[in-house]
């Protein structure tokens, strides 16, 4: 945090000199935030200012204000020491010109020269405020709900509407058996249909994820409807099934059995009705169902669920996608999987959809690719024929890997399940959340931390995570492609895909347990995690680290290709 002025300890003293003697400002406050507070993310180009306040300083004092600008690997790119002069009721304000001079993540660091930290909010601790440059929204491509590759899982917010920002189009749909038959079988077609002639819709319209717009111009946003999300009706499960972690999941009961059927269907139809703009559909049947973590119940009796859902989402919807069943990236899944597989699941899914959770950091270690590789072929052979591959839920929390660590390890396994050939993948979450409102506790999963105080979940105050510009590179770069597999020539800790688009190629590579190495390279231009431009030096050869780096070739030539660490 300190410049080498203050490293050498002589900052006190200037002080006492510049401003007269120090002042204890015992009950100081300081507190900030930027010309966009909704979201603190930036287009390129675009001005950032941040207005710092402080409060119960000595009326008519003199008080430093020390900030020191930091990317997201810790260098100093800027710093000021402007004098705050407190009026009669001990207030004084300041507004910064924020430096912002390439794509990236930008943390200003401050303090008061007495010693008060920047104020912590909601789940982001004291002394540091962020901010995030990303590349221009309005440049982005739709290329639809079939080669739209990254979503996001929940926290969505009327205010702080960040997906246009990311990148990001599919999102999780709200629209699970138990919320829509909570009480009996047939619910839900009865009420849509009252709702229907009041001019309304069940499930109700979102506007967070189904009316996203980015400076007044619309963001389309495409759902994976979930039939259920860990939770049944009540009176659809039998009695006293339920596991410790998912208390309302288990084994369907003879009238959950029963009314299954027609809810898939009459789900399906307004599934479609609703989204015709979605085209291929994704239903996902089930949620983390592992035993017994999620459900206490037998193969053939999770299987059943699938077997019931499976033909009438069909005839309800020709462009449906059948998913399931969201296990992890670990031995036990895949043990369990082959359970299901044995028990007749392959002939009720048209998806693989998986919750791609590595055990730690770094999430390559473990066996994560060579897992992920197993269950997606023990899926199609089981299937007997060609499956997709999706992933609707992974993350890591800052809180205990780290602010860098994080982005790194969401970012990699983002683009592990892309080059592995998944159709699209689903990060988790838009911001922190917490239980109730003890936001000192919070679940620290989020792209962005969560600065509402008074919402645990769909903030509309949020402040950038280092992962949010790299998620908004990684989106720019790898969007719309299509995957031709990991590159060749890769060993020990060395991870890299090509994607191609149209006559364009991206090659990404990184290595795990590298801090900074070099690799010969082929390609037009070379880009950073964060979507900034390097500089190609004339030896040929790129810079390679834990952070992914992006090859471009734009055709005509060799496809880029690592070939030599």
């Amino acid at each position: 945090m300190l410049t080498t002025k203050r490293a050498l300890g002589i900052l006190p003293a200037m002080v006492a000199l510049l401003i007269g003697p120090a002042r204890a400002q015992t009950g100081a406050q300081l507190s900030a935030a930027t010309n966009r507070p909704e979201s603190s993310t930036f287009v390129a180009g675009e001005p950032v200012v941040i207005s710092f306040a402080a409060s119960g300083l000595a009326p008519g004092s003199a008080v430093r204000l020390l900030l020191d600008v930091h990317g997201e690997r810790g260098g100093v790119v800027a710093s000021a020491e402007p004098v705050l002069n407190a009026d009669a009721q001990g207030r004084a304000r300041y507004s910064f010109a924020a430096p912002a001079p390439r794509l990236g993540y930008y943390e200003v660091r401050a303090s008061l020269g007495d010693g008060t930290l920047l104020a912590s909010q909601g789940s982001r601790p004291a002394g540091f405020i962020t901010y995030a440059v990303v590349g221009d929204p309005a440049k982005r491509i739709d290329y639809g709900p079939d080669h739209s590759r990254f979503g996001v899982v929940g926290g969505y917010s009327t205010a702080a509407q960040v997906m246009p920002y990311l990148g990001a189009r599919m999102y999780q749909g709200n629209n699970s058996w138990s919320q829509m038959e909570p009480t009996a079988p047939g619910q839900f077609a009865v009420d849509r249909a009252k709702a229907a002639a009041l001019g309304r819709r069940i499930p109700a319209f979102s506007p967070p994820v189904e009316d996203v717009s980015w400076q007044g111009r619309h963001w389309t946003t495409y759902p994976v409807s979930v039939l259920s999300k860990a939770a049944l009706p009540d009176w659809a499960m039998q009695p006293g099934t339920g596991a410790k972690t998912c208390a309302h999941f288990g084994p369907l009961s003879p009238a959950g059995a029963a009314a299954l059927p027609s809810f898939a269907a009459a789900h399906a139809a307004a599934f479609a009705q609703d989204n015709p703009q979605t085209s291929p559909r994704y239903y996902q049947i089930t949620w983390e169902p592992l035993t017994p973590w999620c459900f206490t119940g037998t193969p053939e009796q999770l299987v059943q669920m699938y077997a019931l859902s499976y033909a009438p989402i069909h005839r309800a919807d020709p462009a449906a996608i059948v998913s399931g069943p969201t296990m992890f990236l670990d031995g036990g899944s895949t043990r369990q999987l082959q359970a299901l597989w044995a028990a007749g699941l392959g002939r009720y899914v048209d998806a693989l959809a998986i919750h791609p959770y590595s055990a730690g950091f770094p999430p390559e270690q473990g066996g994560f690719v060579n897992s992920l590789r197993q269950q997606y072929a023990d899926a199609q052979h089981a299937a007997g024929k060609p499956l997709r591959l999706i992933g609707t839920e992974h993350g890591l929390l800052s809180g205990k890997v780290g602010n860098l660590e994080k982005a790194e390890g969401d970012i990699r396994t983002t683009l592990i399940m892309l080059g592995e050939g998944a159709a699209f993948d689903l990060s988790f979450y838009i911001a922190d959340f917490w239980a109730g409102h003890d936001y000192t506790k919070a679940e620290t999963y989020g792209l962005y931390w969560n600065l509402d105080e008074q919402r645990s979940q769909g903030a509309q105050i949020l402040g950038p995570k280092i992962e949010v510009p790299a998620y908004a590179a990684m989106t720019a770069m790898i969007d719309g492609t299509v995957s031709e597999g990991a590159l060749p020539g890769l060993t020990g800790t060395q991870v890299g895909y090509r994607f191609r688009h149209g006559g364009r190629t991206i090659a990404v590579v990184w290595d795990y347990a590298a801090s900074s190495r070099r690799a010969v390279a082929r390609g037009e231009a070379v880009y950073d995690w964060m979507g900034n431009a390097v500089p190609a030096p004339p030896d040929g050869t790129a810079m390679i680290s834990a952070r992914p780096t992006y090859i471009i070739s734009d055709g005509g030539g060799e496809s880029p290709l690592v070939v030599r660490f």
